[in-house]
Formats: structure tokens, C-alpha cells, sequence
């Protein structure tokens, strides 16, 4: 309940921010009504992305008092609760939670998580062949694998967020943690990961979904450290084993 709440706010955060970029960008209207819309709009702004900020850094706090080594869970369900949670504790359903999340294919048994820009990161089981993740993957997504091993493959769904026409950096940087963090070399301090798009994944055969060094697009250095957290929480919340 506490992720989902906090990746709420971050996607309205997000979107405040965004719009207020767009304003500062456009001109006002000529007409009378939609420009004191306009500018009413503006003006609320600023208020509505501190109050954002806000209860962000509230949600955070408890978040990570969650994962202290003796949590007070009482403490924090009081906490969530006036926070407005109440509802969504007594409605949570655990079950249904775990594989629930926007983004995850039918019959997709890995881990789903958000990007920074809310873009769904699929990380698929460590095998030799990927066919489903093959199936879904569209033209603007983008796919990771750590280069000098074996690891799971990640797939970037920026064509699930139709306002992006490409993989911003950030995401990249998130998806390549990951594919990092999913890997034989989870304990090293920076690791390679490299990246491409559908086209260039094998198509068939037993190792369909596997990148290959010649094709890819380009290489990131990448931090395991980065997205353990992230991971450890996904794997909470969707029964993966650690």
C-alpha cells in the first residue's frame, strides 16, 4: 500500500511538473476567460507541487522506517492511516497485489517495477530464452543484459507511455541497475550493461530474447547498489525469492 501510494505521488509530481514547464513555455490566451484560467492555474501550481512534495517526503519517511530492522508496525498502520491509507489497508488485497501491476504482460511470472518517469520495467527469470518478453516488446522499447555474464534481460516499456517518444536517461539508467542488480555480478561496484532495441534481440531458436555484444546499440555503466532497494521491494510485493 505504502509503494503504491508513494509511486502515485511521484506520477502527480511528475505531471505538476510538466505542466508547469508547459505554461512557462506558452503564451497566454487572448480570451478573457481561459486567461484568468490560465493564470489561476499557474498561480496554483506552486501550492499544489509543495503539498505534493509533501506528502511525498511523508510516505517516503514511513517507506523506509518499513525496512528498519524491527519495524513498528502498529506505529506505522496509525501513521498510513492518517495519511488517508485507511481504506486501502482494509481493501488490500495481497494475492492479487503481487502480480497487479500496470505494465505486466498475461503470463509474465517476473518482476514488473516503475521507472523514475513511470515507464514499467519488465525483469524476466534468468534463462536462455525470452519469448513472451520477444512478443510484447514494440519499437520504442529498449532491452538490457549485463555484457561479460549471465543475467536476467530487461525490457524498458517506453511504448506503454504513449507522451514518450523515447527512453529518457533516467529510465535507461534504472533498467540497467536492474538488469545489474539481476545478474551474476550484483556485487560489484559498476558493471556494463549493454542495450538495444526489438530489432536486433534474436527472434528464434532457444535463445530467443537474448542480446547479442555485436548488436547492441550502446553501453551503459550501470550500479547494482543503486537498484537493490527497488529490487528487494518487488520481490516483497510479488513473491519472487531474493
Amino acid at each position: 500500500v505504502l509503494a503504491e501510494a508513494l509511486e502515485k505521488q511521484r506520477r502527480k509530481r511528475f505531471a505538476l511538473t510538466e505542466q508547469s514547464g508547459a505554461l512557462e513555455r506558452s503564451q497566454l490566451p487572448s480570451e478573457a476567460k481561459a486567461r484568468a484560467k490560465a493564470v489561476a492555474r499557474a498561480e496554483a501550481l506552486p501550492l499544489l507541487l509543495r503539498e505534493c512534495d509533501a506528502a511525498e517526503a511523508a510516505l517516503s519517511d514511513l517507506h523506509a522506517r518499513l525496512y528498519e530492522r524491527r519495524p513498528d508496525l502498529p506505529a506505522l498502520r496509525r501513521a498510513m492511516e492518517e495519511l488517508g491509507l485507511e481504506q486501502r489497508l482494509e481493501l488490500y488485497d495481497v494475492d492479487r497485489a503481487a502480480m497487479d501491476q500496470w505494465g505486466r504482460p498475461a503470463g509474465f511470472d517476473g518482476l514488473v517495477v516503475d521507472s523514475p518517469r513511470g515507464v514499467p520495467i519488465l525483469i524476466g527469470r534468468q534463462s536462455f530464452a525470452d519469448p513472451l518478453l520477444r512478443r510484447v516488446a514494440r519499437g520504442a522499447d529498449l532491452w538490457f543484459q549485463v555484457r561479460a555474464s549471465r543475467g536476467s534481460r530487461v525490457l524498458l516499456r517506453t511504448s506503454m507511455r504513449r507522451d514518450l517518444t523515447r527512453s529518457h536517461r533516467e529510465c535507461m539508467e534504472a533498467a540497467a541497475d536492474l538488469a545489474a542488480y539481476f545478474s551474476p555480478l550484483r556485487r560489484h561496484g559498476e558493471v556494463e550493461v549493454m542495450y538495444t532495441d526489438s530489432r536486433h534481440v534474436a527472434k528464434r531458436g532457444g535463445r530467443v530474447g537474448q542480446l547479442k555484444d555485436g548488436k547492441k546499440i550502446g553501453l551503459l555503466t550501470a550500479h547494482p547498489e543503486r537498484a537493490a532497494l527497488l529490487a528487494r521491494e518487488a520481490q516483497d510485493e510479488q513473491g519472487w525469492p531474493v
